[in-house]
């Protein structure tokens, strides 16, 4: 048990009131015209890397999908987020394989070693870890690099599973725009 039980409801509280404050703000994102696209891959990147210093991607997503005027927008920002997940996300996966020596072993870690190794299991973990809104997946992608998971298979299971958490987000700005 924590010993402050408080101090985690106030950093969820917090990170709630920061993206609904970068959501009401009213910013006009049309006349960034096709670079809107190429700062949510950057904003996507910059957010996945970061751990100690939130940034409110969500909000951005949502507003750049409600005021797209191309049907075809939509998917190239999912998939314009979900490679820049993908890029963000490397630095944990990168910081496991550098960290590799460091892992105990436990009968955990060689647990955790045998589920990686196998290729299926590995993909649908990093998959199903990726997919939504998952603070533990940063232990995951370090699990990942740290239990030698092939670096393709990592960003592919990630980008797959971001890819999946991007379309949700804009599903749910158009829903609330319209």
């Amino acid at each position: 048990m924590p010993k402050r039980p408080w101090s985690f409801a106030l950093m969820a509280l917090l990170m709630i009131a920061v993206n609904l404050g970068f959501y009401y703000l009213p910013f006009d994102y049309t006349g960034l015209s096709d670079y809107a696209i190429a700062g949510v891959f950057a904003l996507t990147a910059i957010a996945t890397a970061t751990i100690v210093i939130p940034v409110p991607y969500i909000p951005v997503v949502m507003h750049l999908a409600q005021q797209t005027s191309r049907p075809i927008d939509l998917i190239l920002i999912v998939v314009a987020a979900g490679l820049g997940s993908v890029v963000g996300e490397t630095s944990g996966y990168l910081v496991g394989r550098a960290g590799r020596g460091a892992v105990a072993d436990t009968r955990m870690a060689r647990w955790v070693n045998h589920q990686m190794a196998h290729p299926i299991r590995s993909f649908v973990t990093l998959f199903a870890l990726s997919a939504p809104p998952n603070p533990l997946f940063d232990v995951a992608g370090m699990a990942a690099g740290a239990f030698n998971v092939p670096f393709w298979r990592f960003a592919s299971a990630v980008f797959a599973g971001r890819c999946v958490r991007m379309a949700g987000i804009v599903l749910v700005g158009l829903s609330i725009a319209g």
